[in-house]
């Protein structure tokens, strides 16, 4: 047993839940922070230092949640992000100088360990492919925040309560988001103007921008709902599902794993443990619920299923979850796995036609379309 402990490694769902649990503590402290007073008062600059750290503990735990949400996707910028905040939330916990803020030592410091053993687990590069209009709206997002900011700091004589940078951050997003509290306004010519100008461009550029920047994706996301892909090119997938292991889906899982996020189950601990270190692997029967659940297929944009072991997990598969069906099977297929799955491909027929058409000296086009024809699509 204590062997077995010693070569354990956390998988990268265990890395992101942790940093998930991080993130909702650091939450919890911050705001409990702000409720109640420090055990330990402290004085002059590090008393400044402790009212920030009760605010800015709880944006670090919302932060951390955007990164557990990056790790979910294997993205290697959201794992080194969590590393930094983590780092962040246990040194807020310090400053805070409270012993509700033990727990979150002790966690982030476990975290910090836990995430220097998945290391290798996240292997995924994130690539933000913006077109022109996106680049454009973005810029303006930000020269519009720098507009407000410095033109507010320059005037600040011409504004009540505004006297510093922090000051003129705030009251440019109160404008620009329309909020508009009234603590801060205008008592010259000169800053109404300005201020005119910024409820001119503010809403506007942020309402434009939203949609450029967010609309293409929800387009896609609500087109790929619900729809069943056939015969065509494969689009890119953020993560993949392997049910069930056999000589064919482990060499397909080993390429898989060089381009995108995947998460093996199968009850064969042995070739789990031999799957590439960035495969995320549940041990249990594919057919369990419980082993479902864990491998969490709502989450996965495709499966691959090994159905000549297991043909019922092709329904199973099917009735959890919304995403490309892959049923690998050799020979006859059951009904219900052609009826469920996206592709059923039989690896015997397309070697056979390969051969067939290596032999008779085809084209590799041809070659191609024959082995193309020894899949079944749904």
């Amino acid at each position: 047993m204590l062997d077995h402990f010693r070569s354990y490694r956390p998988t990268g769902r265990v890395a992101g839940r942790i940093v998930a649990a991080i993130a909702l503590v650091s939450v919890a402290t911050g705001i409990l922070s702000i409720l109640t007073d420090p055990t330990l008062e402290a004085a002059g600059p590090l008393a400044d230092l402790q009212a920030a750290a009760e605010f800015s503990g709880t944006v670090v735990g919302f932060a951390l949640l955007v990164a557990a949400w990056g790790m979910r996707r294997g993205y290697r910028i959201a794992y080194l992000t969590a590393g930094a905040l983590v780092l962040l939330a246990a040194a807020h916990g310090v400053v805070q100088l409270r012993l509700l803020s033990v727990p979150l030592i002790v966690l982030s410091i476990g975290g910090l360990a836990v995430l220097a053993l998945t290391s290798t687990r996240f292997t995924r590069s994130s690539r933000l492919d913006l077109s022109p209009t996106q680049s454009g709206s973005f810029v303006a997002i930000v020269g519009v925040f720098c507009y407000g900011v410095a033109g507010a700091y320059t005037l600040r004589n011409g504004f009540s309560e505004l006297e510093t940078v922090v000051d003129a951050v705030y009251f440019t997003l109160a404008t620009a988001s329309t909020v508009g509290y009234g603590d801060i306004h205008p008592t010259t010519e000169a800053a109404r103007l300005f201020a005119v100008s910024l409820l001119l461009l503010g809403p506007t550029t942020v309402a434009v921008a939203v949609g450029s920047l967010f609309g293409p994706a929800i387009e896609t996301r609500l087109a790929r709902t619900g729809r069943r892909v056939t015969n065509h090119h494969p689009a890119e997938t953020d993560r993949v599902a392997v049910l069930g292991l056999d000589e064919i889906t482990v060499a397909a899982v080993e390429r898989l794993a060089d381009r995108t996020a995947v998460t093996v189950a199968a009850s064969d601990e042995k070739r789990l443990r031999a799957l590439p270190n960035s495969v995320d692997g549940v041990l249990g029967e594919p057919t369990a619920n419980e082993t479902l659940e864990r491998v969490d297929l709502g989450a996965c944009d495709a499966v691959v299923i090994a159905a000549s072991d297991e043909p019922a997990l092709a329904s199973v598969a099917r009735a959890t979850m919304d995403a490309r069906v892959i049923a690998i099977a050799d020979g006859p297929t059951a009904p219900e796995v052609e009826r469920r799955a996206d592709v059923v491909i039989d690896p015997l027929a397309v070697a056979a036609d390969a051969t067939t058409a290596a032999t008779l000296g085809e084209s590799d086009a041809a070659a191609q379309s024959s082995a193309s024809a020894a899949s079944h699509s749904g």
